[in-house]
């Protein structure tokens, strides 16, 4: 299977070395120093379990849009949510005059980014994603530390015959690696489950730095993350998801059973990276209040975040 992978960061440099590990033909799609390091040298993937290093083909997304997109059978996006509209409108130019498209498929933070795509892109071959249980960072430039069991889960945003047989195509790649794979019928309720969890600890670890099996231990800071993963399941509500409570609970218990991680937003404030604030706990505020709720856990969290994050980059500048 000829596969791109746009964003070569953690989850990005994961997937496509694991990949290419089993046989298939990876095109990395990077941008700034990323991009011409991995031009001119190997990307290394560790893990406790296996290391993979190899030289992979890196564009930029302007050299892929020069291609033939008949050329490939899938596109994964792995960057930040917020550079999901930005990909699907060169991806929408690429392949406006081709008779036969790649595949699209989210591997991202948040539950609008497939709503995004499928304005670009035709909704049949718009695939929605997520991982689980996976802690994965760039330790520097050209070597990506993955630790954790792994679990994908995959599915069509619209189903049909083609799209069902890819999924069960794609399955079979990744069943070669060391993951597990899982093809869901209603892939937006597993992405809104992953935000009831996200919600939870990725912020509110950020801000406090610290990992979420400490915060989760301590019986203030868990009644915290409860307030969070509750309210991310009520803004579910909002778009037709409809989690309920015993959702939040059963997340929220689940979680405790997890190792503990340093979610992505804590490391992107330690490397003066934007984040996805917006795209997490904003979806569940904005969602709370088309239903005419507060989210006072998520809004109190986030709020803080943001101004305490933003007054340090400022400062950073100044002192440049």
């Amino acid at each position: 299977m000829n596969i791109v992978v746009i964003g070569a960061g953690g989850i990005g440099a994961y997937y496509g070395m694991i990949l290419h590990e089993v046989g298939c033909n990876i095109t990395f799609i990077a941008r700034g120093e990323n991009l011409a390091y991995l031009k001119e040298n190997k990307l290394k993937m560790t893990h406790p379990n296996y290391i993979i290093e190899d030289k992979i083909n890196t564009l930029s997304i302007e050299e892929l849009t020069k291609l033939n997109p008949e050329d490939f059978d899938a596109v994964i996006i792995a960057t930040k949510a917020m550079s999901t509209k930005t990909i699907s409108k060169s991806l929408s130019t690429w392949i406006k005059d081709s008779s036969k498209i790649p595949y699209y498929i989210s591997l991202q933070n948040g539950v609008e980014n497939e709503d995004v795509m499928c304005e670009y892109y035709p909704s049949e071959y718009v695939i929605g994603g997520l991982t689980r249980l996976i802690v994965s960072h760039t330790v520097s430039l050209g070597h990506v530390h993955c630790s954790g069991e792994v679990q994908t889960l995959i599915g069509a945003i619209k189903h049909t015959k083609e799209n069902k047989n890819f999924l069960e195509k794609l399955k079979t790649i990744l069943d070669k690696t060391q993951t597990t794979t899982f093809i869901c019928e209603d892939i937006k309720l597993e992405l809104w489950n992953k935000l009831i969890i996200n919600n939870g600890v990725n912020a509110i670890c950020a801000l406090i730095e610290e990992e979420s099996g400490p915060l989760l231990a301590n019986e203030k800071t868990a009644k915290l993350i409860y307030g969070l993963m509750s309210e991310a399941a009520s803004a579910s509500n909002a778009v037709g998801v409809n989690l309920s409570q015993d959702d939040a609970d059963k997340m929220f218990e689940l979680m405790k059973t997890f190792q503990s991680v340093k979610p992505s937003m804590w490391v992107d404030t330690q490397n003066n990276r934007d984040l996805e604030l917006d795209e997490i706990c904003g979806v569940v505020i904005k969602n709370c209040e088309k239903l005419g709720l507060d989210a006072p856990y998520t809004r109190t969290i986030a709020t803080i975040l943001e101004y305490t994050y933003n007054r340090k980059r400022t400062n950073l500048l100044k002192a440049i």
